[in-house]
């Protein structure tokens, strides 16, 4: 499961314009029993930067607990939806009405949005907690600025859609019906065995 998850980032990473924005997950912290902390990272490409109103999108964060979205930052807010209209979703993946989107938006002044491109910048420090800790690879969207070229149509603080994959709590799996019966037999013959075990040592 592992490795199909990574297989899928990765192919989602390859599919991305080079120098594009990037999220990912930087690590994962227990808080106690089903309370566990994603935080990710961002890294804006050389020829990115940020306005008021742009945006990063994590889909279908499952296990949210409610009020626990966070930032680095009081220029970055972090709301949850249960569907981003505004937002594009990566091919192949959709957007659950049913599981919140975590979705950060930035307000403070203009960054790197002329004057570029400039080395790649990362940012940390954006998360939330959930109740699950298994996880799978999901959407994400982000809304950044072109820094370059300055005063030419289609260059500085023109709009960029990123659209990739990244990786987000899920529920772990239920086992089917056969498997619980196969289970339940198992502990049935389980037990039977250390009846006889029991019997043949009190007979001895």
């Amino acid at each position: 499961m592992t490795k199909l998850l990574l297989a899928a980032v990765a192919a989602a990473a390859l599919a991305a314009p080079a120098g594009a924005a990037v999220m990912t997950l930087s690590g994962v912290t227990s808080n106690g029993p089903s309370d566990f902390t994603f935080t990710y990272q961002g890294t804006l490409g050389p020829d990115e930067g940020v306005r008021t109103g742009d945006r990063f999108i994590i889909y279908d964060f499952n296990g949210y607990i409610a009020g626990s979205i966070f930032t680095p930052s009081a220029d970055v807010i972090g709301i949850t939806e249960l569907t981003s209209p505004s937002g594009l979703v990566t091919p192949g993946f959709n957007d659950d009405p049913n599981v919140v989107n975590l979705v950060f938006t930035y307000v403070g002044p203009d960054f790197r949005n002329t004057g570029g491109p400039f080395s790649p910048f990362d940012f940390d420090g954006l998360g939330a907690r959930s109740t699950f800790v298994d996880k799978i690879a999901d959407a994400f969207f982000t809304l950044t600025t072109k820094n370059n070229p300055d005063a030419h149509p289609g260059g500085s603080n023109t709009r960029i859609y990123t659209l990739g994959a990244v990786t987000v709590p899920v529920a772990p799996p239920v086992p089917e019906p056969a498997t619980w019966a196969m289970m339940i037999g198992g502990f049935g013959l389980a037990g039977m065995a250390l009846r006889r075990q029991r019997t043949t040592r009190a007979t001895a």
